[in-house]
């Protein structure tokens, strides 16, 4: 399952309808083009589609692999169609025959695919990738992602220690106030990063993120596989 951004909510959707940059929109060209779902990346492609030249197709994938497609089919300035990828059966976005428009928010353009079924249908928001390669920007934003959802501060109550995530550092202090400062990276699991923080004194724990805050996992290396499997919960954190 693809792990997505939050959706805006309804009532800005609604409020967009009547915007105001219409002829700004109107003349947006997705030529190469990059968008980012939170999970996978897309590049919109220059190739015209011969006879349809209101279709534009959209190729990418994930930084393990690629092959992820999708297609939008013009209907208005900015509002589009969801299509598979002409020749596939399958769309990586959306659901076939679902509208998404084109807007803005926050001073970023953004693909809304609407679905009123669907509480959690994608919005892709799109990227400059600067000098970099449109997968290396998108691994940027993976790690980034990754760093933003740790951020903050979590207590355990049960070791009465404190832990505050800040960009890649983690410091541990206990109430009695010895604090233990460490810089981490993700571990790579199939060239993706995974939920496995490896700390620079050696130690390695699996995360997840909870309603209430974090739980911390063993994990256990599995040479043959050169990948980590997750085993007991040594830790619930609440964030503070």
């Amino acid at each position: 399952m693809k792990r997505l951004f939050p959706i805006l909510t309804a009532l800005a959707l609604l409020c967009t309808a009547c915007h105001t940059q219409e002829e700004e929109v109107a003349t947006f060209n997705f030529d190469n083009t990059c968008w980012f779902d939170g999970y996978e990346y897309f590049v919109g492609s220059p190739d015209t589609v011969s006879d349809n030249p209101d279709l534009t197709i959209f190729n990418g994938g994930t930084l393990h692999e690629g092959g992820s497609t999708f297609a939008l089919l013009k209907v208005a300035t900015d509002t589009f169609v969801i299509q598979p990828y002409p020749g596939e059966e399958w769309t990586a976005v959306g659901v076939e025959g679902d509208t998404a428009v084109l807007l803005e928010h926050n001073g970023k353009r953004i693909i809304v695919c609407l679905n009123p079924e669907d509480e959690e249908a994608d919005t892709l928001w799109m990227y400059d990738p600067g000098d970099k390669s449109p997968m290396k920007a998108y691994e940027d934003l993976l790690i980034q992602k990754r760093i933003n959802s740790l951020a903050g501060t979590y207590y355990d109550s049960v070791k009465k220690v404190t832990y505050h995530f800040a960009d890649t550092t983690l410091v541990r202090t206990t109430d009695k106030g010895v604090a233990d400062t460490q810089t981490f990276h993700f571990f790579y699991s199939f060239e993706m990063p995974s939920h496995l923080l490896q700390l620079s004194n050696g130690e390695q724990f699996w995360y997840e993120i909870t309603p209430t805050g974090m739980d911390l996992f063993k994990a256990k290396y599995w040479s043959e596989e050169d990948d980590y499997m997750r085993q007991y919960r040594f830790a619930q954190l609440k964030k503070q």
